[in-house]
């Protein structure tokens, strides 16, 4: 697929401004001001990050209510409910406001629901099958309620209060319940806009621990550190894919120090299981190694694995869970790549049918629901455009959408809504179900909606160079200070660089898949640079010389050794 490269142009007087202020190297202050860090203040901000930075929960809108009903039922002994999603945001966020209620003496319990049997989020059998036989008197949600009205009110009915804290985009009315804590419910963004579920929970705890501190509550009990809780919010938040900016870049940080410091027995057996070895765990672990396995459970089994890894007490009872779900993720693997193999097969069939729009739509029969989303993200990713993929059975087609950073699918779904049975998300995924006999009015609806966010040609995928760099500018403390910017992820991608004129002195595979080189620039005093191109094919070129190559840069470690390496990513 065709890429466009689009050379940054941060602003001169910042660049310098903050190159002065941190005494760093110019293209690190460049990477600065094309992260939209507005001066050289922010940039030392950016760059040093503390808990005590913390916006106050109070931002958050009934935050309040909820820190007054949820310390009168811990106080009165009341049976509380945590109820979760059954993602990796979910299950974090569960267990961070599970163990805070724990450590508080609450009467508590939690319920993940099964992806199939019960579906996303407070359903009314959740009132009548497992709150009113347990005599529960509050339910709290998290990563979820926000479009829970009905089992609302049948928690109502019986006399059972329901505090919503969730983060995904609101329609229409807000539930009635006795608090709702939901950033995005606020027309003017905040601070606090872009958390995750498990962000919006550990801000509860947040607020929590403070009013039972106020009550005395914690001078007959430890007061739970919730820096401690930081690990589980680093990776809700990594895996969610929520921004990695403000807020969320801090407690990602705080969360991936915690992680290397003193894992919890859980995250250490998951680690061991995913098969990582370098002794920093990064976001990037997060994101393609540690999620995807939690994930798996709640995909195509139940989350309630992953739940308990996270609360495992001790490494016996933590590493066959982890290998469990290290099985899980290879099954979900297998799954996903023959329904993936199926769809790919159908559109390059009838190339045609897809070369003109803007969108693409998809359904099957008995596609497993569980892993339809990441299906969906690797068609989004060969094709870039967004994309809907349906599961039929019964009447019913239920799917997964993702987009393209232009494009807002929840809000392309809201204008298909009277097509719809059900849908919810943000703007870059979100889930549907659509009765089977409306899937050809929603492909047109969808291509439609689309088309008006849209009205030019198609986007092609964006390289977005951070700066052009002659290879002997890359020194020891560019690398130290490029590293330093990190957790990457969301709004804050891993530097691009682009150099010209690239030679290979010397180049092999290993691995099977994975081109070394050794690179340098003509007239250039300066060593060659060891480089890696990862997971290349047949059809990629060989080639001995690159008229300009796009690559990232990091430290290469082994056995307490490090050296620089160029990772490339497209020529």
């Amino acid at each position: 697929m065709q890429t466009q490269w689009t050379l940054l142009n941060p602003d001169g007087d910042l660049v310098q401004a903050i190159q002065q202020q941190l005494k760093c190297h110019p293209i690190t202050a460049a990477v600065l001001a094309n992260r939209d860090i507005p001066s050289a203040r922010d940039a030392t901000a950016f760059l040093r990050p503390d808990l005590g930075d913390l916006p106050a929960p109070s931002l958050l809108a009934g935050v309040a209510d909820a820190v007054a009903r949820i310390c009168d039922a811990v106080r009165r002994k009341e049976k509380i409910l945590v109820l979760g999603d059954y993602d990796a945001d979910g299950v974090t966020a569960t267990a961070v406001l599970y163990h805070f209620l724990q450590a508080a003496g609450a009467d508590v319990i939690c319920h993940l629901p099964h992806r199939i049997q019960e579906g996303y989020g407070l359903q009314p059998m959740h009132i009548m099958q497992l709150a009113v036989p347990r005599r529960v008197g509050l339910i709290v949600t998290v990563d979820c309620g926000s479009s829970s009205a009905d089992a609302i009110a049948a928690a109502k009915r019986f006399h059972i209060d329901v505090v919503v804290t969730d983060h995904h985009n609101t329609d229409g009315d807000l539930p009635d319940a006795c608090a709702f804590i939901n950033p995005k419910r606020d027309a003017h963004p905040g601070p606090l806009n872009d958390l995750a579920g498990v962000g919006v929970a550990f801000y509860l705890a947040i607020a929590l621990r403070t009013a039972l501190r106020d009550q005395g509550w914690w001078s007959q009990r430890p007061e739970p550190n919730l820096k401690a809780y930081c690990d589980l919010v680093a990776i809700g938040t990594v895996a969610d894919m929520v921004s990695l900016k403000g807020v969320n870049r801090l407690l990602t940080r705080i969360g991936l120090e915690q992680i290397n410091t003193d894992p919890r027995p859980g995250i250490q057996a998951l680690i061991i299981a995913a098969g990582i070895r370098q002794q920093q765990i990064t976001a990037d672990d997060i994101a393609f190694r540690l999620a995807p396995r939690i994930n798996a459970a709640g995909r195509i089994a139940h989350a309630h694995i992953a739940f308990d890894l996270l609360n495992a007490t001790n490494t016996d009872t933590a590493q066959p869970l982890a290998r469990d779900l290290d099985a899980l993720n290879q099954r979900r693997q297998q799954m996903e790549n023959k329904i993936l193999e199926e769809i790919t097969g159908r559109l390059e069939s009838r190339p045609a049918t897809t070369a003109d729009k803007k969108t693409l739509l998809v359904a099957g029969n008995d596609w497993h629901e569980g892993v339809l989303g990441i299906v969906a993200a690797k068609l989004v990713n060969r094709y870039f455009r967004p994309v809907v993929v349906l599961s039929a059975r019964d009447g019913l087609a239920k799917g997964s959408g993702r987009s393209i950073p232009q494009v807002d699918i929840h809000s392309a779904l809201a204008s298909c809504g009277h097509l719809l049975d059900r849908f919810g998300g943000h703007r870059l995924a979100a889930g549907l179900s659509v009765k089977t006999e409306n899937i050809g009015a929603l492909q047109k609806a969808f291509e439609t909606a689309v088309a008006e966010q849209q009205p030019t040609t198609l986007h092609i995928p964006e390289l977005r160079i951070d700066s052009l760099i002659e290879l002997d500018q890359i020194c020891p403390q560019l690398l130290d200070e490029l590293e330093n910017l990190a957790p990457f992820g969301t709004d804050n991608p891993s530097p691009l660089f682009m150099a010209r004129d690239v030679r290979v002195t010397t180049a092999g595979i290993v691995g099977q898949r994975h081109r070394r080189m050794v690179l340098c620039q003509p007239n250039q005093c300066t060593p060659p640079i060891g480089a890696m191109h990862f997971n290349i094919t047949p059809d990629t070129p060989r080639a001995q010389s690159f008229e300009r190559l796009a690559f990232r840069l990091q430290w290469n470690r082994y056995r307490g050794n490090k050296e620089i390496q160029m990772i490339v990513e497209a020529f």
